[in-house]
C-alpha cells in the first residue's frame, strides 16, 4: 500500500481512493482536472487512467510524483514513444502485476496490468499476478 503523500487523479466512483484513505484525489466531473495542476509534489501516484489519454497522464504524473501506478493493459507500457517519455523523465518500470479483468469489462484477450514507475530506478522489471482469495 502506497504511504506518504499520495494523490488519485481518476478518483470517478471512489474504488481506488477508498483503498488508500486520505488521499489527495482529482476528477473531472468534480471541477478537479488533473492535467491542469499546476506545482505540487507527491510520492505516489495512483490511478485507472482512461487508456485514451494514457500518455498524456503518464507524463503529467511522472512531473508530480517519484512513483506512479496505472491500471492498462500491457502493451501499454511498451509503446515506444511512451517509453521515451520515461526515459526522458528518468523514470523506468519496477513491476508489472498481472490483474484479473472484471467480468463487466470487455474480455479483450490482452492482460491487464498495473505498473509501477519509479524515479530513478536502475533494476529489472518483476512481473508478478494478483491472485485474488476468495
Amino acid at each position: 500500500m502506497p504511504s506518504r503523500r499520495v494523490l488519485e487523479p481518476c478518483r470517478g466512483g471512489g474504488a481506488f481512493a477508498k483503498a488508500m484513505p486520505g488521499c489527495d484525489w482529482c476528477d473531472l466531473a468534480a471541477g478537479r482536472d488533473f492535467l491542469a495542476v499546476k506545482g505540487g509534489h507527491w510520492d505516489w501516484i495512483v490511478s485507472n487512467p482512461p487508456f485514451s489519454r494514457f500518455r498524456d497522464f503518464c507524463r503529467k504524473a511522472m512531473d508530480l510524483a517519484d512513483n506512479v501506478v496505472f491500471v492498462a493493459l500491457a502493451p501499454a507500457w511498451f509503446v515506444r514513444a511512451r517509453r521515451k517519455d520515461m526515459r526522458q523523465a528518468g523514470f523506468a518500470l519496477v513491476e508489472l502485476c498481472e490483474l484479473p479483468v472484471p467480468p463487466e469489462w470487455p474480455q479483450f484477450g490482452i492482460e491487464l496490468t498495473a505498473g509501477w514507475l519509479r524515479r530513478g530506478w536502475q533494476g529489472g522489471i518483476a512481473q508478478t499476478r494478483f491472485d485474488q482469495q476468495p
